[in-house]
């Protein structure tokens, strides 16, 4: 009797090694093999057979808390980020979780929320990455998106320099452009100074950066609409008294004074990137016109198509300029230059065509014409579609922003 009491604890340890160094460390090779089949699977996009995959290692081992990561990415690739986010929150309870898990976890937390369309809990998400790893690359892009999409260009450009730092990699003309999209912003709010800041910084690191000067541009064009408005503001009051004659006369002088200071501006995004300068050509025409300086487009216009004599739009503008002042021989001259160069642009084949029926009927209304012409030139999704070489800064900045001006 007493040499079987001995045995059974004898034989119950030997059951136990025979486990832990036979049969369990099997299982737990099954377990990565099914794990890496699992992977495999997903790699391939058959999320089915790796959903059962992940699901089977969860029933033999509910602590693995890859599987449960894997299991929500697959709910949330297959369009399902609630159900997702739901497995994915409750792995938040577990106390054994590696700092691996812990970053992968918020990870796809974060991918549920922009799932989700709510962008500034997945920003808190990718922000507790960041403070258990201060340079994880996918965390600091993750907020660069983020950012970009709450239209938050400070904060965007922020988390750019420092993807810059934790890449080693460093890309001024990126940097440059994002301090674009930042005073874009300033300029919607009418924040002038704060955006002329920005523009000004960056040139400092671009200076050759035409974009920033047709924004500078809008700065003192916008600026100036504004003034202008507490001008008319004080007209419809009636100017009853000196006073208000005297404010009406300082606004308006400040707002031609400002709206001046957008023309050299806007002459040097023409001298920098003559190819778009449907960019700013109607802006350069209306304040001209506004400022009483009509007269000086033909100059303007004559230097920059001496200066860049493949411009389509610099010879169009200066034969409209000549055909509205009259001199009609000269204005067919120079849209024959240009319909040598591009003999299937609109807008040129459209000035001739004005051209032609002002020489053959002297009376007639040109109005409709002028105002298809104008809308070609200021029309800029027209001009993004059939402008075959355009500048990559004014395509990333419309691809960033579907509402830009």
């Amino acid at each position: 009797m007493f040499s079987i009491l001995i045995l059974i604890p004898i034989l119950g340890f030997a059951i136990y090694l025979l486990y832990y160094k036979k049969l369990k460390p099997h299982k737990v090779n099954n377990i990565r093999e099914i794990y890496a089949e699992g992977l495999d699977m997903l790699v391939s996009g058959k999320r089915i057979a790796a959903y059962k995959n992940f699901k089977s290692i969860i029933n033999e081992d509910s602590n693995n808390i890859k599987a449960y990561l894997r299991l929500g990415q697959i709910l949330r690739e297959g369009g399902n980020a609630v159900k997702a986010l739901k497995i994915h929150k409750s792995l938040l309870l577990r106390k054994k979780i590696t700092v691996y898990e812990k970053i992968e976890l918020y990870k796809n937390i974060a991918m549920n929320y922009y799932e989700l369309d709510n962008f500034d809990k997945s920003i808190l998400e990718a922000d507790k990455i960041l403070k258990i790893e201060k340079d994880n690359e996918w965390a600091i892009h993750h907020l660069i998106s983020l950012y970009k999409k709450n239209n938050d260009w400070m904060k965007a450009t922020e988390y750019l320099k420092s993807y810059f730092n934790a890449t080693g990699k460093r890309d001024n003309h990126k940097l440059a452009l994002y301090k674009i999209q930042h005073a874009r912003t300033e300029i919607e709010v009418n924040n002038f100074e704060e955006s002329r800041d920005i523009l000004g910084k960056a040139l400092n690191i671009e200076d050759d950066l035409a974009i920033a000067y047709y924004y500078l541009g809008k700065t003192y064009s916008k600026e100036s609409s504004l003034i202008y408005d507490k001008a008319i503001e004080l007209e419809k009051s009636g100017l009853n008294s000196l006073s208000d004659k005297e404010k009406y006369n300082q606004y308006v002088a400040d707002a031609k004074e400002t709206l001046s200071k957008s023309i050299p501006m806007w002459i040097h995004y023409l001298e920098i990137n003559p190819q778009q300068s449907w960019f700013v050509i109607p802006l350069l025409k209306d304040a001209l016109f506004s400022l009483d300086r009509y007269s000086e487009l033909e100059d303007i216009f004559y230097k920059l198509s001496e200066k860049f004599p493949d411009s389509i739009e610099i010879l169009a503008a200066l034969a409209d300029y000549y055909s509205n002042k009259g001199n009609l021989d000269k204005a067919i001259d120079i849209i024959e230059k240009a319909l040598k160069q591009n003999k299937n642009s609109i807008l040129v084949k459209l000035i001739k065509f004005k051209l032609n029926i002002q020489k053959t009927s002297k009376n007639i209304s040109l109005n409709d014409i002028d105002d298809i012409i104008a809308f070609i030139l200021k029309d800029t999704a027209y001009q993004m579609i059939n402008d075959q070489s355009l500048n990559s800064d004014i395509k990333w900045l419309f691809n960033n922003d579907k509402n830009i001006s």
